[in-house]
């Protein structure tokens, strides 16, 4: 096919805008599995481009070897999937904030941190001082704490220091243990490199930050609207 605009603007050319259009949707995907399909997608696009309308056999075999290698990184990425197990605690953490994670890349989030039980009493964060680390709390209760007055609690289930922990900024109230609790623990510094470094595993700590955030914003609202009543 000769290369002019109305060749461009053709029938025939609209399967090679798809196969484009594809390849350019798949760079808008968080999510890796979605991103690969689409690929495959475009290059079958491609391929039938290539094949019918430009006879072109150069752009057929880079377009198969597309298909090949991300239809390989799919097949790893289920093995990886089926061969990863979690205990309790960990099962707990990913449906309660990482159900959309692979269970492959859940597991080098967690490899990165430990898990660990700290006494009553603990302090994990301090008003105006840089988060250290950031905690899911397993078992156990927390109290938030501005200039010693309580606004708040983190029950089981609950991240601890997610708001300043991926900026870097200083916390901005107290979290105090009220009982011995079962953390997992995650270096504040070595979670960003990560998350920068593994942009499936940054999308999913944003997502599930968001989440809680969101939670809290809306438990607060409620218990503020409760003392109005009581007022």
């Amino acid at each position: 096919m000769e290369m002019t605009l109305e060749s461009a603007l053709s029938s025939q050319g609209a399967l090679g805008h798809m196969a484009y259009f594809l390849l350019v949707l798949s760079m808008l995907m968080r999510q890796m599995i979605l991103l690969r399909i689409l690929v495959i997608a475009s290059a079958i696009a491609g391929i039938a481009y290539s094949m019918l309308i430009l006879t072109d056999p150069v752009s057929t075999f880079w377009e198969s070897m597309l298909i090949t290698v991300n239809i390989g990184q799919l097949s790893l990425s289920w093995w990886l999937d089926r061969r990863t197990q979690f205990d309790a605690r960990e099962e707990t953490l990913r449906q309660l904030h990482f159900a959309a994670l692979p269970p492959n890349r859940l597991r080098k989030l967690l490899r990165q941190g430990e898990w660990t039980t700290l006494e009553a009493g603990t302090r994990l964060t301090r008003a105006g001082v840089l988060v250290d680390a950031l905690y899911f709390l397993h078992e156990g209760s927390a109290r938030v704490e501005v200039s010693g007055v309580a606004i708040g609690r983190c029950d089981p289930g609950s991240f601890i220091g997610e708001m300043t922990v991926s900026s870097g900024e200083p916390a901005y109230a107290d979290v105090i243990l009220d009982s011995p609790a079962s953390v997992w623990r995650i270096n504040a510094a070595v979670l960003r490199d990560l998350a920068a470094r593994d942009t499936e595993i940054g999308h999913a700590l944003e997502a599930a930050f968001f989440r809680t955030i969101r939670t809290r914003l809306a438990e607060s609202n409620a218990r503020i609207r409760a003392e109005a009543d009581v007022s």
